[in-house]
């Protein structure tokens, strides 16, 4: 049994990929590839390059529609779909547009023409910016190209917060990952993954991971970690951050949205 290591550093963070399988130079040319495809979407998304998507579309949309690449498209609709869903307590705005009195969702300030794959944005103050869901979403790209080459079992992350894992390890058993209190330290539960994402989103002003409430501006203070499991891990990156802002009242807006799903609230005051 072959096991097979590879890493890339995109979107600030440290991408891992771990593939088990018997042909060692097989898992590891598909892994190459995966990690094409996650430096190719920071290319794409991140917003500190001028001449990616989402750069562009800051910098143009407002005046004038932005044609972008179909991966950037297809993110921006599933973004607003959760923005939707989590009564924006997720979104992919920045700045102080809100505060305008113009617009009361990201859903009114991004436009989408799939006919002609383009971004209109209707306020020229407001600012996309995909890091709060693009590290899922290039877990859910890499993996998918792996299943497509014909690798059967992977574990991946993405700064450890994001984490998609199919098949078994190199001991035939089930990927599990640990989630842990941010004060404490103490395991709270492991976690087994096949097929699954898991995304923990933390506000913990001490180690200087604050989220912010894009409902209100304010950094968030009454829960301290969310962690979400669900078959996409983009959409567990999104509602992770929108349980975090939500707190407990958020709990049953998720179940409605995912009947499958399994989330971990741990308030201001460490209690789960």
């Amino acid at each position: 049994m072959a096991v097979v290591l590879l890493a890339t550093y995109a979107m600030r963070t440290r991408f891992e990929l771990v593939l088990v399988g018997y042909d060692e130079t097989f898992l590891r040319a598909a892994g190459e590839e995966a990690l094409r495809e996650i430096t190719d979407l920071e290319r794409l998304l991140s917003r500190f390059r001028n001449d990616s998507d989402i750069g562009r579309i800051n910098s143009l949309a407002a005046f004038q529609p932005v044609r972008v690449d179909a991966r950037t498209f297809r993110l921006l609709q599933q973004a607003l779909f959760l923005s939707h869903a989590t009564g924006s307590a997720f979104d992919i705005t920045l700045g102080t547009w809100r505060q305008s009195g113009k617009a009361k969702s990201v859903i009114d300030a991004v436009l989408l023409d799939e006919a002609t794959m383009t971004v209109r944005l209707t306020d020229e103050n407001v600012q996309l910016d995909l890091g709060g869901i693009g590290k899922g979403y290039a877990l859910e790209r890499a993996a998918q190209i792996l299943k497509d080459a014909g690798v059967e079992s992977a574990f991946l992350h993405g700064g450890t917060s994001s984490v998609f894992a199919f098949g078994s390890n190199a001991d035939g058993e089930s990927w599990k990952v640990a989630i842990v209190h941010p004060i404490s330290g103490q395991a709270l539960a492991t976690i087994p993954l096949d097929g699954c994402g898991l995304s923990v989103s933390e506000s913990t002003p001490v180690e200087g991971r604050r989220t912010v409430d894009p409902l209100t501006g304010e950094t968030v203070q009454r829960n301290l970690l969310a962690a979400v499991v669900l078959p996409s891990p983009t959409d567990a990156e999104a509602w992770s951050t929108a349980l975090l802002v939500l707190g407990e009242e958020g709990l049953p807006l998720f179940e409605r949205h995912n009947p499958n799903g399994w989330a971990l609230l741990v308030d201001s005051e460490g209690k789960i």
